[in-house]
C-alpha cells in the first residue's frame, strides 16, 4: 500500500495490531511458565502425522481469515530432575519465528549441527535461526556453522513472515519435517510450537508489515536532453554514493546500512560499463522507510540531493504519476516518514532495529 492509502490504513489497524502483540507477549509469558514445568518428550515424533491426527481430524489448508486446525500438542507434565527453568528465547525468535525445541542428553556441537541441517533444510526457504543454552551463562546464545561449544538445549527458529508474505502450513510442515531429521541425525528430540498457534502469529505479522511497509520515491526526470551516464555517476560518488551490485548507487550510514538508493528510470542497471557510454531519461531516488533509523535525516539528505542533481542536469523533481514535487509535496511527505516511523516505535519494531531488518526483507 502506498502514500495516503497506507497511512489511512494504519490507523484504522493501530489498535488492532496493539491488541496482536500484547496478546501474544501474554501468551508467550504463559507458555513460558508451562515449559518450566514440562519436559521434552523422549520419544520422536512424526510432526506431519501429528498434525493430522485423530484428535483433530485432517488438517485443513489455510486461507487469510480462515479456520485454524492446531496439531496435538502431547507433553509430560514431570519437569527434569535438577534442570533450572530457562530464559525467554531473544525478542525475535519469540516475536516472528516458530520455534522447535530440541535436546540432546549426549550434548552435540553447536556447529556441526548447523551445518548438519544445511541438507534437511535446502526445502526451506525462508531464514532459519539457530541458538544453544549456555548453562554456564545460563542464556540462549546465537549459534552458526563454526561453534565448537557442546549443547544438549538448542532452538531452531524459522521467520513466520517478511515481503513475501506469511509462511503457509506446507512451509510449517516442511521446516519441522526438516528439523526432526536432523534430530534423527543428532540422536536429538525436538518439540514443536503448536502448528495452529505457528499459523495464527504468521498471519499477524504479516499484517503488522503489511500496515508500515512503506518507500518513498523522488525521481528527477530530464527534458528536453538525456542525463549522461558519466556526469550521472560523477554527482553520485560527489554525494558519497556507491555503485553496488543490484545496479544501483547507495548512500550508506557509518555501519554500512543502506539509507537510500539512486537507480535507473530506465529498464537497464547502471553498470561502470553503461554510465560511461550510456546516458539516462532519469533517476529514482527512493528511502525504505521500515528499515532506516533515522529517517527523517535520511529524506532531508535524499531530497537535497534530488534536488542537487536536477539543478546540475536542468531535470525536474516528478513524483511515481509524473506530477511535479512542489516544496508542499515534499513536506508532506516528510510527515509521514517521520509518522511511520513514530507508529514503529509504539509498536516495539524501532525502523532499522535488528527486528525491522528482518521483517521487511
Amino acid at each position: 500500500m502506498a502514500g495516503n492509502e497506507l497511512l489511512y490504513g494504519l490507523i484504522g489497524s493501530g489498535a488492532g495490531v496493539v491488541v496482536l502483540v500484547l496478546g501474544y507477549n501474554a501468551w508467550q509469558e504463559r507458555k513460558a511458565r508451562r515449559n518450566a514445568e514440562k519436559a521434552f518428550r523422549s520419544e520422536h515424533r512424526d510432526v506431519l502425522l501429528e498434525g493430522a491426527g485423530a484428535a483433530s481430524g485432517p488438517a485443513e489448508p489455510v486461507e487469510p481469515g480462515g479456520r485454524l486446525e492446531p496439531a496435538s500438542a502431547r507433553i509430560p507434565a514431570q519437569p527434569p530432575i535438577g534442570r533450572a527453568a530457562e530464559p525467554e528465547l531473544p525478542l525475535e525468535a519469540r516475536a516472528i519465528d516458530c520455534v522447535a525445541r530440541i535436546e540432546a542428553p549426549a550434548g552435540v556441537i553447536g556447529g556441526a549441527l548447523v551445518q548438519g541441517a544445511g541438507g534437511p533444510l535446502s526445502q526451506v526457504h525462508r531464514a532459519v535461526r539457530w541458538y544453544g543454552f549456555d548453562d554456564a551463562a545460563h542464556a540462549w546464545v546465537a549459534l552458526d556453522a563454526g561453534d565448537k561449544r557442546s549443547f544438549t538445549r538448542m532452538s531452531a527458529a524459522m521467520q513466520l513472515a517478511d515481503r513475501r508474505g506469511a509462511v503457509g502450513e506446507r512451509e510449517v510442515d516442511a521446516f519441522c519435517a526438516a528439523i526432526q531429521r536432523v534430530c534423527d541425525q543428532f540422536m536429538a528430540v525436538p518439540r514443536f510450537m503448536d502448528r495452529g498457534e505457528a499459523l495464527t502469529l504468521a498471519q499477524g505479522v504479516d499484517q503488522f508489515c503489511a500496515a508500515l511497509d512503506i518507500q518513498i520515491a523522488v525521481n528527477v526526470v530530464a527534458g528536453e536532453h538525456a542525463f549522461p551516464g558519466t556526469k550521472l555517476r560523477g554527482l553520485a560518488e560527489a554525494a558519497g554514493m556507491v555503485l553496488d551490485g543490484d545496479g544501483c548507487f547507495h548512500a550508506r550510514d557509518d555501519a554500512g546500512q543502506s539509507l537510500f538508493v539512486l537507480a535507473n528510470r530506465d529498464a537497464a542497471l547502471f553498470s561502470p560499463e553503461s554510465l560511461r557510454h550510456g546516458s539516462s531519461s532519469g533517476v529514482t531516488l527512493s528511502l525504505d522507510v521500515p528499515r532506516v533509523a533515522a529517517g527523517i535525516e535520511a529524506f532531508d539528505r535524499m531530497v537535497a540531493l534530488a534536488r542537487q542533481f536536477a539543478g546540475a542536469l536542468h531535470g525536474h523533481l516528478v513524483d511515481d504519476n509524473g506530477k511535479p514535487l512542489s516544496d508542499a509535496s515534499l513536506s508532506m511527505i516528510r510527515s509521514q516518514v517521520q509518522q511511520f516511523q513514530e507508529q514503529m516505535d509504539r509498536q516495539g519494531v524501532p525502523a532499522g532495529s535488528t527486528l525491522a531488518l528482518r521483517l521487511f526483507t
